[in-house]
């Protein structure tokens, strides 16, 4: 039996916004095209913003079997055997300083840990934030600071936005080699491994798996997906994305209901790259 020919053989693909509708559930349409994608020998990565547990039940739910790369790229675990194949860590001077310094300036926080997310205290910041990245666990602990050791993956700092926004600036300068700096959302101002980023997690396990970077795919929606959609062979970005996103990208999803944009943007990609038969 021959298999049609499709040139790509790694799809990262995101969560929120992308493969999840906005009720967090998986549309019908958007199951179909990640089958797709797989009976055409393209492996399909979970790459999200959220940590790896938080992103288990839809990894379950669809039946894969790849590694998962989470946190933003921190992190790419395989699931099924719990190998770590990639992993970025905060220098713990670092971390503890910037916690230390986020307790002083009355900011709520959020530190993603290696065993879990812990967070410094109950208000409408962590609230919403525990909403936001859909944290199933996350652990109260008054004493941060006692947190660092070695694998601290992101700590993030909540308060209002536009305090933040202007610590931003000067604290990009001043962690310029060692940190990304970047607002995610309203309120939320994180702090990350220089060399972490869904694209820089995908080249690795690529690198690992022997995949060139002109079979990579990549489908997203938001601010973390601008360089995996500008670097990867072809990105798609979801019709609804910010336009930072949009810009980043080769191609658009054409318009249509939002929680199936997913499933256009895999009929965009099978258009344009259309299978063939491996024997023709």
């Amino acid at each position: 039996m021959t298999r049609a020919y499709f040139p790509f053989r790694l799809a990262a693909v995101d969560l929120d916004g992308t493969l999840l509708a906005p009720d967090k559930t998986i549309p019908q349409s958007n199951v179909e095209a990640i089958r797709t994608l797989r009976a055409l020998g393209c492996e399909v990565i979970l790459a999200s913003g959220r940590r790896h547990e938080d992103i288990l039940p839809v990894y379950h739910e669809l039946d894969l079997d790849a590694p998962v790369i989470s946190s933003d790229g921190i992190l790419v675990k395989q699931p099924l055997s719990e190998e770590i194949i990639y992993e970025q860590v905060v220098d713990p001077a670092v971390a503890r300083e910037l916690i230390r310094e986020g307790l002083e300036n009355d900011y709520s926080l959020y530190v993603y840990h290696a065993e879990s997310a812990f967070y410094s205290h109950h208000d409408e910041y962590t609230a919403r934030y525990q909403t936001v990245t859909r944290s199933r666990k996350p652990i109260l602990h008054k004493n941060l600071t006692g947190l660092t050791g070695t694998r601290v993956h992101k700590v993030v700092w909540c308060g209002p936005e536009a305090k933040l926004r202007f610590e931003q600036k000067r604290l990009a300068e001043l962690f310029q080699k060692q940190l990304i700096v970047c607002q995610s959302e309203g309120g939320y101002l994180e702090f990350m491994p220089l060399l972490s980023g869904k694209f820089a997690a995908l080249n690795h396990l690529a690198t690992q798996l022997g995949v060139p970077e002109h079979s990579t795919l990549a489908f997203g929606d938001n601010w973390n997906d601008v360089e995996i959609l500008s670097r990867v062979a072809y990105g798609v970005a979801m019709s609804h994305a910010s336009e930072e996103a949009k810009a980043a990208a080769k191609a658009v999803a054409p318009a249509g209901d939002e929680g199936e944009s997913f499933a256009r943007a895999v009929n965009l990609v099978l258009d344009k790259f259309s299978p063939v038969c491996s024997s023709c």
